[in-house]
Formats: C-alpha cells, structure tokens, sequence
C-alpha cells in the first residue's frame, strides 16, 4: 500500500504539469492568434507561466521522495 501511495506522489504532481502546460500553451496560442502583433510579450508570458508550472511539480516530486526516505 505504501508503494501505491508513493506512485501516486509522483503521478499526480506531473499530471498537474502536464494539464497545466496545456491550458497555457492553449490560452497563449488563443491570445496570439487574437492579437498577433503581440505575441512576443504573449510568448515570454507563457514561457514563465510554464516555467512556474513545472517548478511545482518538482516540488511535488522532491516532497514525495522526502516523505519516502523520512
């Protein structure tokens, strides 16, 4: 049962990533097509946004692994 719970502490943060990076990258490419002549602020935003979206998720996978060996 531990080993379940540990799996799942790794699945569910990168589902969330992976959820996440495809709302944004939907959103991004929605904001561009409707405003094509700023899609370079459009770009770095969803570039940070990804960014932020992934460091949760490490922090998610770091937090399984430190409940795992504690």
């Amino acid at each position: 049962m531990q080993e379940m719970a540990f799996i799942l502490a790794y699945i569910v943060p990168a589902f969330g990533a992976t959820m996440g990076v495809a709302v944004i990258g939907n959103a991004a490419l929605n904001a561009a097509g409707r405003n094509p002549e700023k899609a370079s602020a459009i770009q770095q935003m969803m570039i940070l946004a990804i960014a932020f979206t992934d460091a949760l998720a490490i922090i998610g996978v770091v937090v399984a692994i430190l409940s795992k060996v504690m």
